[in-house]
């Protein structure tokens, strides 16, 4: 149920806060907001406050805020003019400001990590065959409890050449202990692990806004190149729904606050990443289409982007329930 809930949070944060982009910058802008939903329809509940209904819609992966005056209809029957668009520059204004959202989410997320900052910790990301630490049943993914750092692990090392050392490991919570002789080949000390070094100390308020933005930054370019990847290679298998995201956050839940931010983070740019892209339904799919808008100098009709959002939007219903299948069946 916590996990439930939190996923809830979760969800909630990346989906209000995205559509929160577009509705601030629509207000800002003086376009005439009509409705903010949270889910796709068909409606669940509504309630209008000024000129504004917002509302609970039953499909709750996503969410929409319907703008006036943002895209453009068609010569009604009865004869009458379209509607006046905003300028061009308005609605690539509004259209934008979903993914800087998304980016400002990230960015917010990895600040309050630099704050909050994670305790040091050396874990074994690989043991070689045969070495002292494989045949004392070392095993990758477990974290040498009484050292912060891999320099404090290595000077205890070498300083034991030929000593039985008995190390207090943690494998994914469960206390035990290992006992190895370190060897000496090539005048190197070793037990035979590969080590990775994680956690940081916490900082200032100010270094942290700094090196958020530059995480934030760093991980959007990573995902970018990873999906380009993935698009290159034709190769999805890393992909991830709703339902690896659940399981991830279950494990976030227990890892701890500074884990379940840096899960909401990156999540976060990559909805940046992949809502910029220029494809329909999507914001970027939005904003190429106010480009040929520009070099043909009129709007696309409204019933060629309505027919094309609409097509978009079903296949992306259909891979994300292809996807929430493949997470459903490597539960099992």
């Amino acid at each position: 149920m916590l996990t439930a809930l939190l996923l809830v949070v979760f969800f909630a944060i990346l989906i209000i806060g995205h559509e929160f982009g577009h509705f601030i910058a629509a207000r800002l802008l003086h376009m005439e907001v009509e409705e903010f939903g949270f889910g796709f329809p068909p409606k669940i509940f509504g309630k209008k406050i000024g000129r504004t209904e917002y509302t609970l819609n039953l499909i709750p992966f996503g969410g929409f805020v319907k703008i006036g005056d943002l895209e453009p209809i068609d010569q009604a029957p009865d004869g009458t003019m379209p509607k006046k668009l905003a300028p061009s520059w308005k609605r690539a204004i509004v259209f934008a400001s979903g993914v800087a959202m998304n980016f400002l989410i990230g960015w917010v997320a990895f600040v309050f990590i630099f704050m909050i900052g994670a305790p040091r910790a050396v874990y074994v990301s690989n043991v070689l065959p045969d070495s002292p630490a494989g045949v004392s049943g070392i095993k990758p993914g477990d974290r040498f409890v009484d050292f912060r750092t891999v320099g404090e692990l290595t000077d205890f090392v070498k300083a034991r050449a030929g000593q039985n050392i008995s190390f207090n490991i943690d494998r994914y919570g469960e206390k035990i202990s290992a006992s190895s002789t370190p060897e000496v080949i090539d005048g190197t000390v070793r037990i035979g692990v590969e080590l990775l070094e994680s956690g940081f100390d916490k900082q200032n308020v100010f270094r942290s806004i700094g090196s958020g933005f530059v995480s934030a930054a760093d991980m959007s370019w990573r995902i970018l190149s990873a999906l380009f990847g993935m698009f290159s290679k034709g190769d999805f298998s890393s992909s991830s729904g709703p339902v690896g995201i659940f399981n991830a956050v279950s494990v976030a839940k227990d890892m701890g606050l500074v884990y379940f931010l840096q899960l909401l983070g990156v999540v976060s740019l990559n909805l940046m990443v992949i809502n910029i892209l220029p494809l329909p339904a999507l914001d970027g799919g939005h904003l190429l289409f106010l480009i040929i808008e520009k070099i043909r100098r009129k709007p696309i009709s409204f019933k060629v982007q309505s027919t094309i959002n609409s097509t978009s939007f079903i296949l992306l219903l259909i891979l994300m329930f292809v996807v929430t299948i493949r997470d459903v069946i490597k539960l099992f």
